[in-house]
C-alpha cells in the first residue's frame, strides 16, 4: 500500500480525478433524471428495501413504467460504477500524500474502498435486477443482501471522502 503514497504521479491522479469525475458527474445526473421517474420512491430507496412487501409496494407504485425505469438505472449505474471509484481513489490519495505518517498509511488502505465499494454496487446491482425479474414474488433473501451490499457501499465511500476531506481541512487550518 505504501507505493499508492508515491506512484501514479500526483499529475495522473490529478487527470484520473478530472477526466472521471467529469464522467461521474454526467452519469450522476442521467441517473437523477431516470430517478425522477420512480416517484414517489427512488432507487436509493429500493437498494435498501430489505423485505420482499416493501419492494412490492414499491413495484406497484411503479407499474410496468416505473420498472422499466428502475431497469434503465440498474443499467445506466454500470457505467457510473466504472467511474467513480477512480475519482474517490484519486482525491483520497492526494490527500493521503499531504497527511503525516501513520494518516497517510490510512489514506493509501482508503484509496483502496472505493473499488471494493464499485463491487459491492455490482454485487447489489444484480441482486435488486433478479429481485425486479421476480417482481411478483421478490426473493426477500436478495432484497436484504442487495441492502447490507449497500450499506456497506456507502461505508466504504463516506470514509474515503471524509478522509479526504479531514486531510483537506486540517491542512487549511495549519
Amino acid at each position: 500500500m505504501r507505493l499508492l503514497l508515491t506512484r501514479p504521479s500526483k499529475k495522473t491522479l490529478l487527470l484520473i480525478a478530472a477526466v472521471s469525475g467529469a464522467l461521474s458527474v454526467a452519469l450522476f445526473l442521467q441517473l437523477a433524471a431516470i430517478d425522477r421517474e420512480l416517484k414517489p420512491y427512488t432507487i436509493i430507496g429500493y437498494e435498501f428495501a430489505w423485505s420482499a412487501e416493501r419492494a412490492s409496494q414499491m413495484y406497484s407504485a411503479w407499474g410496468e413504467t416505473g420498472r422499466n425505469a428502475a431497469r434503465s438505472s440498474l443499467r445506466y449505474d454500470l457505467p457510473f460504477l466504472l467511474a467513480y471509484p477512480f475519482v474517490f481513489s484519486a482525491l483520497t490519495l492526494l490527500a493521503a500524500r499531504a497527511a503525516p505518517g501513520k494518516y497517510a498509511r490510512l489514506g493509501a488502505w482508503l484509496g483502496v474502498a472505493p473499488f471494493v465499494a464499485a463491487i459491492l454496487d455490482a454485487l447489489e446491482n444484480a441482486a435488486l435486477w433478479r429481485a425486479l425479474d421476480a417482481f411478483q414474488q421478490p426473493p426477500e433473501h436478495l432484497l436484504q443482501f442487495a441492502a447490507i451490499a449497500a450499506g456497506v457501499k456507502f461505508l466504504l465511500l463516506g470514509l474515503s471522502g471524509l478522509y479526504a476531506l479531514a486531510v483537506w481541512f486540517f491542512r487549511v487550518l495549519e
